[in-house]
């Protein structure tokens, strides 16, 4: 898993723990509020019973002073006393949510209107000088009967009430566990991310920069043998290995600086000059030239120039001419200038810059760039050029007319590496005569070496890459680039 999925991973874990927690917050939050609204209706219903309740007692003690004290304002009384009653109920009614609430509602209102009624009626008996059967009915029907009704009616309302505020209160307490559970856990969840982050940044990520802030440092002050483990699978390993190619390179320039300072000196001082083959190309074709210019000197001294001598040089100047030519388009191969190239664009450019000659010529064209190639870190204009070398060698191998030709540009199974490889069904050649064309140790007497494939191979290895090129008499030449893919 590289970097930036593990870090992914980890954040996106403790954004979905924060929404966790505020979702159970939010929860919460809700069932509380929605707890204390349903407690404050449940008081407010069992107040309006209570106070129903208390009304009609106060009410109905006017019954018993008309009864025993004959007070003549006693009927007057009651009434007023029962004014409040209506609206009470009509509060009580609409704080009624359940059709059970509404249910004891109406018994209370029934037993309330029942002992009204016959409260009433024992007013009129009274009024009307039927004091005994005002008196039975009060001590029989109203306070046996009537009353006792409406007592139990009001006392199971307020009871019910009561049990439900109960009810109430237990699912805001477990509401209340509930959420404090889920915030313990995702608190613990939340401190055991934080803790194994901390620890990974630590070990995997703020080690492994020190690690190379020091190697930096040991770089910068002359230590070109400092390596870093690039075997991690992350953009800290691919940090790690392009610091090594970093380190190589610097180290490889050194050593072609030196040997170049004394290559005229001891042999082995030629080991080292043979890595930069643009500048060897020249020394040799230089030495070689400035031999045979002595020899032909010499010649013209005794006994004058031959033809075959003069063509020699001819030859040779040539040779240099084109060899200059090829390092002036190449450019010195270790000063690569990397950028964020196209290079499906830069191989169909270079594949149409060859166009006309191709149609002139009949030749038989594959021009093959698989769709995972796009983009890529190289040196643009020496990779046009090294290719563009390619597609010469392959035309110059081709007979004047037909023959067949290929480019492909794809990636390597692991997409690790860009490959890029040119074929054709030319002449061809003996795989020792291409692998002696890279070998600068030669004298040259027998023939030029090709410094346009020398260059090309130099510019692929200073690209961290390698070049090959397979050949056979009669059956064609294969090349291939094989790059680093930096993207």
């Amino acid at each position: 898993m590289n970097l930036r999925r593990k870090l992914f991973v980890t954040f996106g874990t403790l954004a979905l723990l924060g929404l966790v927690v505020a979702g159970v917050s939010i929860w919460a939050t809700l069932r509380w509020e929605t707890s204390n609204e349903d407690l404050q209706g449940h008081y407010l219903r069992s107040l309006q019973a209570q106070r129903i309740r208390a009304i009609t007692f106060e009410a109905f003690k006017e019954v018993s002073d008309a009864l025993g004290e004959n007070d003549s304002d006693a009927r007057q009384e009651f009434e007023q006393a029962l004014e409040p009653a209506d609206r009470d109920f009509e509060m009580w009614a609409n704080l009624a949510e359940t059709d059970e609430e509404k249910r004891q509602v109406r018994e209370v209102r029934e037993d309330y209107d029942t002992l009204v009624a016959d409260a009433r009626k024992f007013f009129d008996l009274l009024d009307s000088g039927r004091r005994n059967e005002a008196a039975d009915l009060a001590d029989g029907k109203i306070e046996e009967a009537d009353f006792e009704n409406f007592v139990a009616s009001t006392g199971q309302a307020v009871a019910s009430d009561r049990e439900r505020r109960d009810e109430v209160r237990a699912r805001a307490e477990d509401a209340r566990r509930t959420a404090q559970l889920v915030l313990i856990v995702a608190a613990f969840g939340t401190i055991s991310l934080m803790l194994l982050l901390a620890a990974y940044l630590t070990s995997d990520l703020f080690r492994p920069l020190r690690e190379l802030e020091q190697a930096l440092e040991d770089v910068g002050k002359g230590d070109l043998n400092r390596h870093l483990d690039a075997e991690r699978a992350d953009e800290i390993g691919a940090v790690s290995a392009a610091f090594n190619r970093m380190v190589e390179t610097i180290g490889r320039r050194e050593q072609m600086g030196s040997s170049s300072a004394d290559q005229d000196g001891a042999e082995g001082n030629g080991l080292a000059w043979r890595d930069a083959p643009s500048r060897v190309t020249l020394h040799r074709l230089v030495s070689q030239l400035r031999t045979r210019i002595t020899r032909l000197g010499n010649a013209e001294t005794a006994d004058g120039a031959t033809e075959e001598e003069r063509r020699e040089l001819v030859s040779q100047l040539e040779g240099l001419s084109q060899a200059v030519a090829r390092v002036t388009e190449f450019g010195f191969p270790l000063d690569l200038d990397l950028s964020r190239t196209d290079i499906r664009e830069l191989v169909y450019r270079v594949f149409m810059r060859y166009g006309d000659e191709f149609a002139d010529r009949s030749v038989s064209l594959d021009l093959e760039i698989s769709p995972e190639v796009d983009y890529a870190v190289v040196d643009r204009l020496k990779l046009r050029e090294a290719l563009a070398e390619l597609l010469r060698n392959a035309l110059d191998a081709l007979p004047e007319r037909g023959g067949h030709l290929g480019l492909r540009s794809r990636l390597s199974e692991d997409g690790a590496e860009l490959l890029i490889e040119v074929d054709d069904d030319g002449a061809g050649a003996e795989q020792s005569l291409i692998d002696a064309a890279f070998d600068l140790a030669g004298d040259g007497e027998e023939g030029q070496p090709h410094t346009g494939l020398t260059l090309t191979k130099a510019i692929v290895e200073q690209h961290g890459g390698s070049f090959g090129i397979e050949s056979e008499p009669g059956e064609g030449t294969y090349a291939r680039m094989q790059l680093p893919l930096r993207r």
